[in-house]
């Protein structure tokens, strides 16, 4: 059965998530390479991750949603690579936080390009003003991926996360309409 996209780019797409799919999230979650870079430390089953994903889809149907959560694919072939979401979403103030988790195919833009779609949906769709995210200091190679799809450096908290029995800066980035170009959603407006 064929996928149909939400939201598509050139290279990654988004859709809903999907229960055929929950095995797949509970697996990418508990990847090490993958853990690396979240503040969760839980280790997912596939009754943990058939919980999750009925919250998710719940919150995601809501006419106000508080997050919205994306499968993520790769437009070559339809393959699921992860998942991303708009979460803490505030209709008040119109801003939320972003997060996006890779399983498979990174350094590839698919990330990139996925949270540039994130983007667009954030402010055409849900009419956001500014998204926020969070990342370790390590991670180069997102905050550049971060940075191409539009965020800008916002600050720092020092030695605010432990990361490998480690210290590490937190490091915090946001996106506001202003800066955001080739949206996909807004043509034809």
């Amino acid at each position: 059965m064929p996928v149909e996209y939400l939201i598509e780019g050139e290279r990654a797409a988004l859709g809903t998530l999907r229960h055929e799919l929950v095995q797949t999230y509970a697996d990418w979650m508990n990847r090490v390479d993958v853990r690396r870079g979240l503040a969760h430390l839980g280790l997912f089953d596939r009754e943990a991750e058939e919980g999750w994903l009925a919250e998710a889809s719940k919150a995601n149907a809501e006419r106000r949603p508080a997050q919205v959560n994306f499968t993520v694919y790769d437009r070559r072939d339809g393959e699921a690579v992860g998942t991303c979401s708009l979460f803490e979403i505030d209709h008040h103030h119109r801003r939320a936080k972003y997060g996006i988790l890779l399983g498979e195919r990174r350094g590839q833009g698919i990330g990139t390009e996925a949270t540039r779609l994130t983007l667009d949906w954030a402010f055409h769709l849900l009419n956001l003003r500014n998204v926020l995210l969070e990342v370790m200091d390590w991670n180069a190679a997102g905050i550049r991926a971060y940075k191409r799809a539009g965020f800008r450096l916002v600050g720092r908290r020092r030695e605010a996360l432990l990361s490998g029995g480690r210290r590490v800066d937190e490091v915090i980035m946001d996106a506001v309409p202003r800066d955001f170009t080739g949206s996909v959603l807004s043509h034809g407006r």
